[in-house]
């Protein structure tokens, strides 16, 4: 019988973690059995192949040593020859050695290569997933970001598909918690900001002077003068979100920003909440004689360590931190056991996304390629290590909503019915594709930055979507600016700054979307999660 986390950090340490422990290593086991690999066998051809490049490693170390040697005696004119007919020989047959060392090694590891095949075969896409979902049953990961789910997250819960031509998504993991949709999302995030440009000059003059003696005497002077630009440039980062819908406090927007509250020790969360009674005695009384609706909770922990004071609607808001869910927060902030508060959370009405510190950087999924070794005691750790880490990483990214008893409450299916579209596939899916193929396809020649990549759909015909992707890229050109600069000779000198204009660029190119199956043999040039995307 599934059931809700009334505790997050607690249930983790309890029961979650060994759970997902125990159930990835019968897993792993299992793949053994069903692959009918010689474990033993393996770890001996390892053993040897890693006894070959030890002394392979031995020999090359012993060959330098001797390298060096004969140079230095060379250097003595006189023992030329004697190192010519006693040292070279020995030389000659420590890289014979070597290189029968080597090809030993290389003969033992493509052997062993042989022998784990069978296993680094039988691993899919889907197995961190699965290995999620048995641990935690209320949690399914879908195929792909379906269209539907998409239509599903914009009219029911306040999703916002498109965003803007400042993000393009790179990759996606979708599904649902108790029938609550979610989106994982990795995207490229374009910014604009302010790059400063530098540009020097050396001058020089002569300048007279008197010495000790009283006499003029001149002499040559030199300065660099330094002059500096500031011009726009775009800027390029990659974000990882968790998008998560629930109906609660549907009317709600809040926000908050992560500190590390785990960093601080008790005596400075003590003066921290201590200080911020005051702000929110102030920001009460202010509310109060301005008729706001803010009202400061009794729970001045959990309001000044959560601290989403912008909150918008003072009643749902309390709905939704139950005195349970208030605890649940201020335990998850600080503690050390998962990642701490680390968190920025983010409430639009229905929609949250948690961008948290320790996911930035990860991969949405672990593939295939992530276990694949040689050795199976390599495999092992690999399947074994990856997947905790993995599974702990996605754990504390729900844990922030899961603290929130409410929304882990299965939606009420009285909400707005979803249109039956023509459209196949997601916007976010189309994008995915885009980005994953080659740049040459889809943004403009002459660029020379990073691309935002924006989708739209156009058609659909016999289970193939044509896409639209508008590709936003800039061009650069060299610009040179004049700074006066006053230099030590009293005159002001025309010292040259280079700098970069950026010249925005667009590109629109149409494509096909559908799954592998239907696109045989239409030239596929990207995949990803059974889809994939192919030039008209």
């Amino acid at each position: 019988m599934t059931s809700v986390i009334f505790n997050p950090l607690e249930e983790f340490e309890s029961k979650y973690r060994a759970l997902h422990s125990e159930k990835t290593n019968q897993f792993f086991d299992t793949l053994v059995q069903h692959s009918g690999v010689d474990i033993a066998q393996n770890q001996e051809t390892v053993r040897q192949y890693e006894q070959c490049r030890e002394n392979s490693a031995k020999l090359r170390r012993k060959r330098n040593w001797l390298r060096f040697f004969r140079v230095l005696m060379c250097i003595t004119i006189l023992l030329i020859p004697l190192v010519i007919w006693k040292m070279t020989p020995k030389i000659r047959a420590l890289k014979e050695e070597m290189d029968n060392a080597d090809q030993k090694a290389q003969e033992l590891l493509v052997e062993a290569q042989k022998q784990m095949a069978p296993l680094n075969r039988l691993f899919t896409d889907r197995d961190a997933l699965d290995l999620i979902e048995a641990t935690i049953p209320l949690l399914r990961f879908e195929p792909f970001f379906s269209v539907e789910q998409e239509a599903d997250m914009r009219i029911n819960y306040d999703f916002c598909v498109s965003d803007s031509d400042e993000q393009s998504t790179v990759d996606t993991l979708s599904g649902h918690y108790n029938d609550n949709p979610f989106l994982f999302e990795n995207r490229l995030v374009h910014s604009m900001g302010m790059q400063t440009y530098h540009g020097y000059k050396t001058i020089h003059w002569t300048e007279t002077y008197r010495d000790s003696n009283g006499k003029l005497r001149t002499r040559t002077r030199s300065q660099t003068l330094h002059a500096t630009v500031m011009k726009q440039k775009p800027f390029y980062n990659t974000q990882i979100v968790l998008n998560y819908c629930a109906q609660g406090g549907p009317e709600l927007s809040f926000s908050r920003d992560a500190t590390h509250l785990e960093q601080k020790s008790e005596r400075e969360i003590e003066k921290l909440v201590k200080r911020g009674e005051k702000k929110l005695q102030k920001k009460t009384e202010r509310a109060i004689s301005e008729d706001g609706d803010f009202m400061s909770m009794s729970n001045t922990d959990f309001e000044v360590l959560f601290d989403a004071l912008d909150r918008t609607n003072e009643v749902q808001f309390r709905t939704l931190f139950t005195p349970l869910a208030q605890t649940n927060m201020v335990d998850l902030l600080l503690s050390k056991v998962g990642y701490g508060d680390d968190f920025h959370f983010i409430k639009r009405k229905r929609t949250n996304k948690i961008i948290s510190k320790h996911s930035q950087g990860r991969a949405l999924n672990l593939l295939p390629r992530h276990y694949h070794s040689y050795s199976y005691d390599i495999i092992r750790a690999n399947f074994v290590g990856k997947n905790t880490e993995y599974f702990k990483a996605v754990y504390f990214d729900f844990a922030p909503l899961l603290a929130i008893p409410i929304y882990q409450e299965r939606p009420v299916h009285s909400l707005k019915p979803i249109p039956d579209y023509s459209q196949q596939y997601s916007l976010k899916e189309y994008e995915v594709l885009a980005n994953a193929v080659q740049r040459r396809y889809v943004v403009h020649p002459n660029t020379k930055t990073e691309a935002i990549l924006k989708s739209s759909f156009v058609t659909s015909k016999s289970d193939v979507d044509e896409a639209c992707i508008t590709a936003y890229s800039y061009d650069i050109a060299k610009r040179v600016d004049i700074v006066s600069v006053y230099g030590g000779d009293g005159r002001y000198h025309a010292v040259p700054v280079e700098w970069d204009e950026y010249l925005p660029l667009v590109m629109t190119s149409s494509f096909g979307v559908t799954t592998e199956e239907i696109a045989q043999g239409k030239g596929i040039i990207a995949r990803h999660n059974g889809l994939c995307i192919f030039q008209f």
